[in-house]
């Protein structure tokens, strides 16, 4: 049973969540959820129905085609969520990296067929960034100054940079990829639980991504943005995001700063909030949040 006596938080997940099938029991069982897909498809002018229930894998892992497919299913759910619950006791909104986007929407900030458009265009311009000299890192099991020493010795090799930190134990390393490789190698000598180089060409949230960022700034610097209706919290500092200023400049240097998750988490817990909800596919930040 859900409890919704609130405050009650919307979580949107990022890239990395993606698979085959994802949205396809929403779109099947809520006309709420089949009306976002057609409205996504005439929006992007993309076979988002095909991408998400079907694949190919290796194409729906390309930026520029997971990203907007990613939040077409955030806003599926958030549909079939407001019309099944309402939003009344919805007090505040987070979403990690990519997500951030979606919480902007759900916060009234911008349409949600602009954040499809949006995030369009930066999968767009982080697919031009895609380099297979650099790359990002996965490490679960290690606290936070281990992570940071595995980072400092493998930047010998390479820029490094920790640029997810998702919860006390659980680091996301993007950087050069000879750096990468010997972070990998570092932390699986450690005892790390997890230490898997992710099938992402990028060096997502650090300073090599500048380029991307500049390109998406020429978008970000167009949009008709609304004061947020309920806090976003920042990716970067969990800091609650409630004017258009503040939420211009997270997305100007969203793809250049860490995103810390865990930071953000303290944040929605001193908001005593008392429920959770993932709205997209997989469960993951909802565990984090756990």
């Amino acid at each position: 049973m859900i409890d919704l006596s609130g405050p009650i938080a919307l979580l949107f997940p990022g890239q990395g969540v993606q698979k085959p099938g994802m949205g396809k029991s929403l779109y099947d069982r809520y006309p709420a959820a089949r009306r976002v897909f057609e409205r996504a498809e005439e929006v992007l002018e993309m076979p988002v129905r095909k991408l998400c229930f079907e694949g190919p894998l290796e194409e729906l892992n390309r930026t520029d085609v997971i990203q907007p497919c990613v939040m077409t299913v955030c806003w599926a759910a958030y549909e079939v969520w407001r019309e099944s619950y309402g939003l009344e006791n919805v007090s505040v909104t987070a979403g990690h990296s990519l997500g951030e986007i979606a919480s902007l929407a759900a916060a009234g900030s911008i349409s949600w067929e602009t954040a499809l458009l949006l995030v369009k265009e930066r999968g767009r311009v982080m697919a031009r960034a895609a380099d297979e000299h650099v790359g990002m890192i996965a490490i679960v099991g290690l606290d936070e100054a281990k992570v940071e020493e595995i980072r400092v010795d493998a930047s010998r090799r390479g820029r490094l940079w920790i640029a997810n930190r998702n919860a006390d134990v659980q680091f996301v390393l993007s950087g050069e990829m000879p750096a990468v490789q010997e972070a990998e190698r570092l932390a699986t000598a450690a005892g790390a639980r997890r230490a898997l180089i992710l099938t992402i060409p990028l060096a997502a949230h650090t300073p090599l991504m500048e380029a991307a960022a500049t390109a998406f700034r020429n978008a970000v610097d167009r949009l008709q943005l609304k004061a947020p209706s309920i806090p976003i919290l920042a990716n970067a500092s969990g800091e609650a995001l409630r004017t258009v200023a503040a939420l211009r400049e997270e997305l100007r240097l969203q793809m250049l700063r860490q995103v810390d998750w865990a930071r953000t988490m303290v944040a929605m817990r001193a908001m005593k909030v008392r429920t959770v909800v993932e709205l997209g596919p997989g469960r993951v930040l909802a565990s984090l949040a756990a």
